[in-house]
């Protein structure tokens, strides 16, 4: 799947320390995703781009990958750990405790 190959080398990338690429790869991912009616792998980019643009200090660029995360719901439950990391990511950005 393209989708998880553009995911697994922003990993990397990140691993390296070379978020610019990461991002990037993160775009890629997310427009394969996209393509592929791929609707995992494509929460799975949008968490680590919200979670890449959060770390950077890019709070407001962030926020509609958080949301769409939070948006998603797949019943067998893939991606609730993205879901709930990505609840609380808002709700750091928006100053509201735990």
């Amino acid at each position: 799947m393209e989708s998880s190959r553009h995911l697994l080398r922003a990993r990397e990338l990140l691993a390296r320390d070379r978020p610019d690429l990461a991002e990037s790869a993160l775009s890629d991912a997310i427009d394969s995703a996209v393509q592929a009616e791929d609707l995992v792998a494509l929460t799975r980019a949008r968490m680590v781009l919200g979670e890449l643009l959060v770390e950077q200090g890019r709070d407001e660029e962030a926020i509609p990958f958080l949301q769409a995360v939070v948006r998603t719901e797949i019943a067998d439950g893939s991606v609730d750990g993205e879901v709930k990391l990505a609840a609380r990511l808002l709700r750091q950005i928006r100053g509201i405790p735990e």
